[in-house]
């Protein structure tokens, strides 16, 4: 009982009923403030518990190796990975692989073809959803386009 009097009644009183959310949360906000992510770490934290919405996205671009772990180069990061998608999506439009009709899914798929030198030839290629290729490019150009 010596620890839970330091603790907050409140955090105490969640997890008497079965919440565990309130120290997960300070867990992964604690993991959150080093100056250099622990991947491994936010890896098995995210294996265990779920992620709090307002820390996914930020915990997902590190896992997936779309930022690196550390905070400073995060905005510099995202600019040159916004420019790399606007001329990549340029250069699909210049060889009319997509156009203003192209769904968004479809786009992020003929990008990821043509970073991975899969890109078909032929237009009339059908498309073969990825769906974790899909999910990737989703979370790497979560900005308004």
């Amino acid at each position: 009982m010596a620890d839970d009097s330091q603790r907050n009644f409140r955090s105490v009183y969640y997890e008497k009923v079965g919440f565990r959310g309130v120290e997960e949360k300070k867990s992964l906000e604690i993991l959150l403030k080093d100056d250099r992510l622990d991947i491994e770490k936010l890896c098995t934290f995210s294996q265990r518990f779920p992620l709090p919405s307002m820390y996914r996205i930020l915990v997902w671009k590190v896992l997936l190796g779309i930022i690196p772990p550390h905070h400073e180069s995060h905005s510099l990061v995202m600019k040159y990975r916004k420019e790399q998608y606007w001329d990549i999506h340029h250069a699909l439009r210049v060889i009319r692989f997509i156009n203003d009709s192209t769904p968004q899914v479809d786009v992020f798929l003929r990008i990821h073809q043509l970073e991975s030198g899969k890109l078909p030839r032929n237009l009339a290629f059908p498309l073969v959803s990825c769906h974790f290729n899909t999910f990737k490019y989703s979370i790497l150009f979560n900005f308004k386009l």
